[in-house]
């Protein structure tokens, strides 16, 4: 996951944290302009102060002064019509700030993956419900993988393939909606767009050209096949990334035209090996006029 993404991300929750602060702070505005509370509000803060000193040395706590400083400052809030009120935040769980125990909160991962998304032009998403509804003879291919962007991966490989208008983009779109609601990164991009960015990547070097297609926790590659084929780049870029992620098992789902004999004549051996493998992989052929589900 490209880390300018993240801060990109991170950047949204943070406007998003001020806007309910702000937002927040005006609504309590009458009962801060109180010239009751700052006072009030004072000895509260220092009685729990030395409350709580007192409690870490074992000593006996005002606990009655502690209770009615507290009821007068409800009694006060009330007055304002400002009692129990907090900060609307988006996300309740992390308060906006991305991150919950030092893990990554689910928010956050919704925004990386809106962003990249968004950077890939696939921002049109599916629903599983309504579309198993209407899938006829395909609906066990709906139902299956629905099922595996529920699972833990031990199938790390989806291979979708078919011919055109078959339903697999549609397909795609279906899972990556569920693999988002479920709190993981997506990135969806064309074996087209992923290619330039392997020709990009031989002239420069830049690590987040790649970075992109490894780390991100789900990869949908779109189309497989229709790319150009460029010397020393194409093979040995994709190579790298399907390897990489089989080694950090980190899934991926590619659709194509091709069958898998068609896969293994375009592509070298190390590659066809990858995606065919039995033990980690799952192939879904998908047949033209009538739809039905073949594996």
């Amino acid at each position: 996951m490209r880390n300018e993404v993240t801060a990109s991300a991170l950047q949204i929750l943070t406007e998003r944290r001020r806007k309910a602060e702000r937002e927040f702070e005006e609504k309590m505005r009458p009962l801060y302009d109180d010239p009751k509370f700052a006072p009030l509000n004072s000895a509260y803060t220092q009685i729990m102060i030395e409350n709580a000193r007192k409690e870490a040395y074992g000593h006996k706590q005002f606990e009655q002064t502690e209770e009615n400083l507290k009821n007068d400052l409800e009694n006060l809030k009330k007055e304002h019509g400002v009692q129990g009120l907090e900060p609307n935040y988006s996300c309740k769980k992390c308060h906006d700030r991305g991150y919950v125990d030092g893990q990554m909160c689910a928010c956050l991962k919704a925004e990386i993956s809106k962003l990249l998304l968004a950077e890939s032009g696939f921002e049109k998403l599916e629903d599983f419900a309504s579309s198993k509804a209407t899938s006829g003879e395909l609906a066990p291919a709906y139902e299956l993988m629905q099922k595996w962007c529920k699972s833990d991966f031990k199938k790390d490989l989806i291979l979708l393939a078919g011919p055109t208008g078959v339903g697999k983009t549609h397909l795609v779109r279906c899972m990556a909606k569920e693999l988002i609601e479920r709190g993981l990164v997506v990135k969806i991009a064309t074996a087209y767009r992923m290619n330039q960015d392997f020709r990009e990547f031989s002239k420069t070097q830049k690590e987040d050209l790649l970075d992109k297609y490894t780390s991100c926790e789900v990869l949908f590659i779109d189309d497989l096949g229709t790319e150009p084929t460029y010397k020393n780049v194409t093979l040995e870029n994709f190579y790298l990334v399907l390897n990489e992620r089989k080694m950090r098992k980190l899934p991926t789902v590619i659709t194509t035209n091709l069958d898998l004999a068609d896969i293994r004549e375009r592509y070298d051996e190390r590659i066809s090996s990858r995606i065919a493998d039995r033990d980690t992989s799952i192939t879904l052929l998908l047949s033209g006029n009538d739809k039905r589900l073949k594996k």
